[in-house]
């Protein structure tokens, strides 16, 4: 289901297959039970708390550090310097705006230092946590590109799907604006297009390990989200 030939009987008789559009169909149907995850619909509508969407963001916070290492690794195995400087611009932001939104979120909703100094993660976090940890010492560029696709391209996806009601806290509200604004529609563009193509010049084995990756990123994400708002 993952490697090659699957993807060649797939795309035949599409004249504008795309590989990204095949991993997320592989994904399902963890990828739709992501994007149409209540937890996003009770964000939206107001119906989150305020603790729990503190203690949502301190777990989604969890991602920040192996995240951010990640992109690490992506700029310095890029091909291209080209790529260097895109990837280079989203570090910058997701080093100072994303991370003011959690800064501030955990200052509003008085967040204890113990909670933000030696958080307790769930075991959706921890995992989470490892593979990103594993993709950027031990996969290639191809596979950090398949985790990068699935991590933003999921977050814009769901962002776009909610209407936030008005009167919505200020702090959600910024957070869903962090995943719906042009410039980072055009950098989930940018991440599926190099995805594409980079992984078109993969060997077989190559080519199913990023698949393999792919869909466990996407797993790791609805499970992620079932544990941080059980439904």
């Amino acid at each position: 289901m993952t490697t090659r030939h699957a993807y060649d009987a797939w795309a035949e008789g599409r004249p504008e297959a795309r590989i990204s559009d095949w991993l997320r169909e592989i994904s399902e149907p963890d990828w739709s039970a992501t994007v149409n995850h209540p937890l996003f619909d009770a964000l939206a509508e107001g119906q989150m708390s305020e603790g729990d969407f503190a203690a949502y963001m301190v777990q989604d916070y969890g991602f920040v550090d192996p995240f951010t290492a990640l992109l690490g690794h992506a700029i310095g195995d890029a091909p291209v310097m080209a790529d260097r400087v895109v990837l280079g611009q989203f570090m910058g932001m997701l080093t100072s705006d994303e991370n003011s939104v959690f800064q501030r979120t955990f200052d509003a909703f008085d967040v204890s230092a113990a909670q933000r100094q030696a958080p307790v993660y769930l075991e959706a976090t921890q995992a989470f946590r490892r593979l990103l940890d594993e993709t950027g010492k031990h996969g290639g560029y191809a596979e950090i590109l398949a985790v990068l696709v699935v991590t933003e391209w999921l977050y814009l996806e769901w962002a776009l799907r909610i209407t936030p009601v008005d009167g919505l806290h200020p702090l959600m509200g910024e957070w869903i604006a962090l995943h719906d604004n042009h410039a980072f529609q055009e950098f989930v563009a940018w991440l599926r297009r190099r995805l594409d193509e980079q992984a078109a010049g993969l060997d077989d084995t190559s080519f199913t390990r990023m698949a393999e990756r792919f869909r466990e990123t996407v797993a790791l994400e609805r499970r992620f989200h079932d544990a941080v708002h059980p439904s």
